[in-house]
């Protein structure tokens, strides 16, 4: 089971961080042994019971109009005060109004925040930063060139992928209405009138007939595949799984580790640069990152770092990065560069990733329609192949 643990380390910081564990006596134990005091464990919200966050939209507005206040010279607490109400989500209205009683009260922004719980945990890190470098306008300026980037780049993905899955939608349609309308009208024409069928005919035949007796196994396999599909999605051994099929394809496993060394080395570059430490910043990272396998091998690098390895060697043993992000990163630890390099090696991923995508949803276009025209010309030929015989047998 997963315990998320809020504690204080021997240096009176205050972290909240993810362990694995029979039961909260086990888990408070290893945080001892850790030299760390735990304040508070609890079971994390399983894959269904997910408290709900506020959308990437939705805090992008609220930062864009916050950053403006904020650059304005109006003070923190008085340029919430003046956003209370203004937002259409309801859910930011009822956080922001939290907030506000709780910063009245004395807490801290990110304290606060955390104590609501609706604010993404990335972006309460980004706050902790500026909090703590004093610098909470260009931490926020920061953020939201990171959110307007990652927006971007997964609006063109869908957009290259929608083509595709509207292809495949039609084919399974068409497929569909062959199989269930043109086959029987087809089969009850040549029961009755004794035409000889070739093999292709006949069995093309034989599948309809199998394909309307079995229905039922065919609702029960869709079934099947959307529980496996969203255990795969949502449950932790699911997605384990579902990283291992996808990191075995030959081109697309090197693109999904490119993909999540780049949303690394950014989120990491973005907490840096707003003064956060590399250990904090890599258990918020830990925490927060949706990658089951970047999750449990953060948990090596973080006890590494923490055991005085450098960041760049801790990356290496865990096998975690493409190898070049690595290079980077030890390039930035000597220069003292790390969050201009981390950047730089971001951005490179997403040019590769970007290239590759799009070749690859260019090529899946022309293929699909290829492959369902032969199939459908394939499937009528077999249909009215007996039509023309027996009309060449009549003259």
């Amino acid at each position: 089971m997963r315990f998320t643990v809020k504690f204080t380390t021997s240096a009176g910081e205050i972290l909240i961080r993810d362990f694995e564990g029979a039961n909260p006596d086990d888990v408070r134990a290893r945080v001892l042994a850790e030299g760390n005091f735990p304040m508070e464990v609890r079971r994390s919200l399983g894959a269904f019971r997910r408290q709900k966050e506020l959308g990437a939209d939705t805090l992008i507005l609220f930062n864009q109009e916050l950053l403006a206040l904020l650059k304005a010279g109006i003070p923190l607490l008085q340029s919430l005060e003046l956003l209370v109400g203004h937002g259409k989500d309801p859910l930011l209205r009822r956080s922001l109004e939290r907030v506000v009683e709780l910063l009245r009260e004395g807490m801290s922004f990110s304290e606060a925040m955390e104590q609501v719980g609706t604010f993404p945990a990335v972006y309460r890190a980004n706050v902790v930063a500026g909090e703590r470098s004093g610098t909470l306008p260009d931490v926020i300026a920061r953020w939201l060139a990171f959110q307007a980037f990652a927006q971007t780049s997964r609006r063109r993905i869908v957009e290259a992928l929608f083509y595709p899955a509207f292809l495949i939608v039609v084919l399974i349609i068409a497929l569909g209405v062959i199989f269930n309308i043109v086959l029987p009208r087809f089969a009850e024409i040549y029961n009755g009138s004794g035409i000889e069928m070739p093999r292709i005919t006949q069995a093309l035949l034989d599948t309809g007939n199998f394909v309307r007796r079995t229905w039922y196994f065919q609702v029960a396999g869709l079934v099947g595949a959307v529980v496996a599909l969203r255990w795969m999605l949502t449950t932790e051994s699911g997605k384990r799984q579902w990283e291992r099929m996808i990191l075995a394809l030959p081109r697309l496993g090197v693109l999904y580790r490119m993909y999540h060394s780049s949303v690394f080395t950014r989120t990491l570059g973005v907490l840096l640069s707003g003064g956060m430490p590399v250990l904090q910043a890599l258990e918020v990272i830990q925490r927060t990152t949706p990658s089951e396998r970047m999750r449990t091998r953060l948990h090596n690098v973080v006890d590494l770092v923490r055991a005085g390895t450098s960041l760049h060697l801790s990356l290496e043993q865990s096998k975690l990065l493409d190898p070049l992000a690595v290079e980077m990163t030890r390039v930035g630890e000597q220069s003292s560069a790390l969050p201009d390099m981390l950047n730089h090696v971001s951005d490179f991923f997403d040019q590769e990733v970007e290239k590759a995508t799009t070749a690859v949803t260019s090529l899946i276009g022309p293929v699909l329609i290829l492959f369902m025209g032969v199939t459908v010309l394939g499937l009528l030929l077999a249909v009215y192949i007996p039509l023309f015989t027996a009309g060449s047998t009549v003259r």
